[in-house]
């Protein structure tokens, strides 16, 4: 794996992981990672498909990873304003790195989680620069409550400020995911995955779990109002090859409702999409006891 910076316009600078080692390249995988992880966590996934001619980059996110500088207590911070945007201009800023250096290969896209919901921004605004889009861990929310939480936010970050750790908004979100899986351990990250080891290192990453700022929480919001629009998904190219892919025990997902949700409003203006719901799995569908499978079968979708 090789680590670069990339600067963005406005000077920041955002790490990136590339994975390279390929004799051969039939083409490049960009993957989106999720809220509260980093780039790092896909290095044997990374691995995995680099010994099957697949590249793979990967930057982590501003208020993520080494991007997030903690001396300024940016961890789990995007930005003062348009928050949303910019992270998706970052992802442009990587697409285009990709394009000028492995040229006359096919470029992917990978989202997971939040980085779905990105994945989702970025193909109405670009679908022209990648190939295939396949969102993992992705989902369909309540409009009203999307509205409520902006509100809220904007009304939280006038009072305490742009960087304040919202316990409040966290509680009312994240915090819910574990509900159905509270008994099973102390973690409150039981929601993740089956898999208790993959719950441990995400628990004792000191880079993931953090919890969002006010003014994160309103870019999320307003982010998922924005990609959820039937006129914005209507700018996604119809000839893009999109794979929704989830476990039907994932909480994010409504487990598994919201995800055929998505399919049908993707149906309904004939984007050319297919789904693929986990029997069991959870959130991390990547890193659960059967990752092997979904390995293959994202490497089915990448390859025909």
């Amino acid at each position: 794996m090789n680590e670069i910076i990339l600067k963005a316009n406005d000077g920041k600078e955002i790490y990136t992981y590339i994975w390279d080692k390929v004799k051969n390249p039939i083409g490049v995988l960009q993957i989106v990672h999720g809220s509260c992880e980093h780039s790092k966590r896909y290095e044997d996934f990374a691995k995995f498909l680099n010994e099957n001619g697949w590249i793979v980059v990967s930057n982590d996110h501003r208020g993520h990873g080494k991007t997030a500088n903690l001396e300024k207590n940016e961890l789990g911070y995007f930005s003062k304003h348009d928050g949303w945007k910019i992270v998706v201009s970052d992802l442009k800023l990587i697409n285009d790195y990709i394009h000028k250096n492995y040229k006359n290969l096919k470029v992917i896209m990978l989202g997971h989680s939040m980085g779905s919901f990105l994945a989702r921004n970025y193909a109405i605004d670009h679908s022209e620069t990648i190939d295939k889009l396949i969102l993992s861990g992705t989902a369909w929310q309540s409009t009203i409550s999307l509205k409520i939480g902006v509100k809220t936010a904007k009304f939280r970050q006038k009072k305490y400020g742009h960087k304040n750790i919202d316990q409040f908004i966290w509680n009312l979100s994240y915090k819910n995911f574990n509900k159905k899986f509270k008994l099973e351990g102390e973690t409150g990250c039981e929601w993740l995955s089956i898999d208790k080891e993959n719950v441990r290192k995400f628990v004792e990453d000191p880079l993931c779990g953090q919890i969002f700022t006010t003014s994160a929480f309103k870019d999320l919001f307003k982010g998922l109002l924005y990609i959820q629009k039937i006129a914005n998904i209507k700018k996604i190219r119809k000839d893009l090859p999109i794979l929704l892919a989830s476990g039907n025990n994932d909480p994010v997902g409504n487990f598994g409702k919201s995800v055929k949700k998505t399919f049908k409003k993707f149906k309904k203006v004939h984007l050319d999409v297919t789904i693929k719901l986990y029997e069991n799995l959870r959130h991390e569908i990547l890193f659960d006891i059967t990752k092997e499978e979904i390995y293959n079968d994202t490497l089915n979708f990448l390859n025909k």
